[in-house]
């Protein structure tokens, strides 16, 4: 178990140490700042959030969060600088365990509990996070397939509010 994790986080760090390909690229505004907006991400592969968001953080990209940002979208929290990710109102946080999927050619995927990758990610969320995590039954290592979801002034003690100048 224990060579698993190491593998795990191993190959977590090659990725993040690999250049971005085009798509992960963020946009340039006029005033010459990289800003990426979020307004609709359901999240996806644990390992490409890991890539993407060290991309953006060795880049110093702003990121705007405007909209839904759940599953692993919500690795941002614990791998970018917090003065340089903002929320607007309408933001919000969704959060659960990994989910392992085994698909083989002509049977249903099989979906199980990720315990390992769950607790990858956990420990990557800030303090303040992982507490609030916890009060709501997910505690890293536990499935919790259900999607815990944060908006308003909860989402606030996470992500600092957007301010004119973020948004100009």
């Amino acid at each position: 178990m224990k060579l698993l994790q190491l593998a795990l986080a191993g190959v977590m760090m090659l990725c993040a140490l690999m250049p971005a390909s085009a798509k992960d690229v963020p946009v340039q505004f006029e005033s010459g700042r990289n800003v990426t907006f979020i307004t609709d991400d359901p999240g996806g592969v644990i390992v490409d959030f890991f890539k993407k968001y060290s991309d953006m953080r060795d880049a110093g990209t702003k990121v705007i969060l405007s909209g839904e940002c759940a599953s692993a979208c919500t690795l941002m929290l614990g791998m970018l600088r917090p003065e340089l990710v903002c929320a607007t109102p309408d933001a919000s946080l969704g959060f659960h365990s990994a989910s392992v999927i085994t698909r083989e050619p002509g049977k249903p995927d099989i979906i199980e509990h990720g315990r390992e990758m769950s607790l990858l990610v956990w420990n990557s969320y800030p303090g303040k996070v992982r507490k609030f995590l916890a009060a709501r039954g997910w505690s890293g290592a536990n499935a919790h397939p259900d999607i815990i979801w944060v908006r308003g002034k909860n989402l606030r003690k996470m992500i600092r509010p957007c301010t004119a100048a973020d948004l100009s």
